[in-house]
């Protein structure tokens, strides 16, 4: 009698453990999460370093400098590529600018049970935006990278990845095509080393998105139900074990292999590597952090250009003002490499003869660019300092009627 009540003691125990399993999702509790099988580690693999960057698997590859856009070192940085979960770059900069951090995103049940990498969300799950960014962002979830798209789409996955693709184009990632909001293998999803990288770039400006990718772990805390909490550890292991790294994505799937997105800061100078298809989830971190090293190796010193020269009026049409003032984005430096020659550097700024009403504060209106030996090898974008908005001004009609 003893031995069948224990019998059905363990039973039932069995049973209880698959069901808090089933009903809780898994947590990254002091370790980190990750988003790719485990390294196969009889396969033979030579550790790459800033001085043997030829021996890289990745397939594609990228080095630049986050300021200008500066490519300081490639490898088939065009051929197209799968670029798995760093896709999730565009869904959070999305994320980022069509919602406010204290919306409420009810999870929509097409979200739910995404194949791959979750941060195990359910129907009718309530979660503020800032939390659901950094969740998805940390674990590379899947299904949080949908709730976002349907959110932002307004209830279309179809309208959220045509404001990617729209995106893609006004950042000049020509040659990427995005199917979907969290990079599952697609035959019409896919990019460059090259795109990526200017995605990259343009993410990387917004503070947001910095303080999201930058983060190695973090408690989230659910609206629906309120008494959940999870802790999620980034899968980027850069962060934990490179103090200069500060991001940004991971992405593995057996069609992509290996890819990463990563940023330094160093002294000032701010990096971004990508690498795709690299032989395993492992070669992705070595070989992202080979070609970081390779940069910060290979700086001479860093040039800034006076920022009084860059700060320009433009003339406004069908607005109140007639004029506004635009400036660089961000500090206009360049970095000068130990093989390159300093005064070969020089800038140029492009800017229309007048621009229309209205425009926020911090539009783009043109850009500065960087040339070396007379060849554009970088630009920063020269923005607005003030809003502009319509109205009527006598000069700024004339302007129109003279010179538009």
């Amino acid at each position: 009698m003893n031995e069948m009540i224990f019998k059905r003691l363990i039973i039932f125990s069995i049973v209880f453990v698959q069901i808090f399993i089933a009903f809780n999702p898994a947590r990254a509790m002091d370790s980190i999460v990750d988003d790719a099988p485990p390294v196969d580690e009889s396969k033979p693999y030579i550790p790459v370093t800033a001085d043997n960057l030829q021996d890289m698997t990745a397939q594609a590859a990228i080095l630049i400098d986050a300021t200008t856009g500066r490519v300081l070192y490639e490898k088939n940085p065009d051929a197209k590529a799968m670029p798995a979960s760093t896709t999730k770059m565009m869904t959070c900069i999305l994320g980022l600018e069509n919602a406010n951090d204290d919306d409420i995103v009810e999870v929509d049940k097409r979200a739910v049970g995404v194949e791959g990498s979750a941060i195990y969300i359910n129907e009718g799950d309530k979660i503020k935006m800032s939390e659901l960014l950094q969740a998805t962002m940390l674990a590379s979830g899947n299904d949080g990278a949908a709730a976002i798209a349907y959110y932002v789409g307004k209830g279309s996955l179809e309208t959220f990845v045509q404001m990617m693709n729209d995106k893609a184009k006004e950042i000049g990632a020509t040659n990427t095509h995005f199917n979907n909001p969290h990079g599952l293998t697609d035959p019409n999803h896919y990019t460059t080393a090259r795109d990526l990288a200017k995605i990259a770039r343009y993410t990387y400006q917004n503070e947001k998105f910095r303080k999201i990718v930058s983060t190695k772990e973090q408690e989230i805390q659910w609206v629906n139900p309120a008494e959940r909490k999870d802790i999620y550890g980034s899968t980027n292991r850069l962060l934990w074990n490179y103090d200069d790294v500060t991001g940004i994505k991971t992405g593995y799937t057996d069609a992509a292999g290996g890819c990463l997105v990563a940023s330094a800061q160093k002294n000032g100078v701010t990096l971004i590597a990508v690498v795709l298809k690299t032989s395993d989830s492992r070669a992705r971190f070595v070989e992202g952090r080979a070609l970081l090293d390779y940069g910060f190796k290979h700086i001479k010193e860093m040039k800034t250009v006076d920022e009084q020269k860059l700060i320009s009026s433009i003339y406004t049409h069908n607005s109140t003002n007639y004029k506004t003032t635009v400036k660089p984005i961000q500090p206009f430096t360049y970095l000068v490499m130990d093989t390159d020659n300093v005064d070969d550097f020089s800038w140029k700024m492009n800017l229309p003869a007048y621009i229309d009403a209205p425009l926020k504060q911090g539009a783009k209106v043109g850009t500065v660019d960087l040339l070396y030996q007379g060849n554009v090898v970088g630009s920063v974008d020269m923005v607005t300092t003030e809003e502009v908005t319509e109205g009527f001004n006598l000069l700024g009609f004339l302007h129109k009627l003279f010179f538009s």
